[in-house]
């Protein structure tokens, strides 16, 4: 499934782009992503980090969009609901979704 990763996410005005701290440009799907697969799960195991790995590479290379199998997507929805506020979670998933 074929996503672009370089939609912006809004604040809580649904006008305004959320800034990454450290870019200091505004917050995309593929920061949240990358930041996602990134983040250490206590019951992965190296067989599920390295799936991640992949993910996070396809992520990197990506320019404006990025083709990911069903199960990296919800690899990928599985971290963004375990570490995102709803905020950012609900967006990620409409955009992932293409709601």
């Amino acid at each position: 499934m074929k996503i672009k990763i370089n939609k912006e996410i809004k604040g809580v005005d649904g006008i305004n782009s959320i800034i990454n701290s450290e870019t200091k440009k505004a917050l995309t799907l593929k920061d949240v992503c990358i930041n996602a697969v990134l983040m250490p799960m206590q019951e992965d195991d190296w067989k599920k980090k390295f799936e991640k790995w992949e993910i996070f590479k396809k992520l990197r290379d990506a320019k404006e969009e990025v083709d990911l199998s069903v199960e990296q997507i919800s690899i990928i929805k599985n971290a963004i609901g375990k570490f995102q506020p709803p905020l950012i979670m609900g967006q990620v998933f409409e955009m992932i979704e293409k709601i």
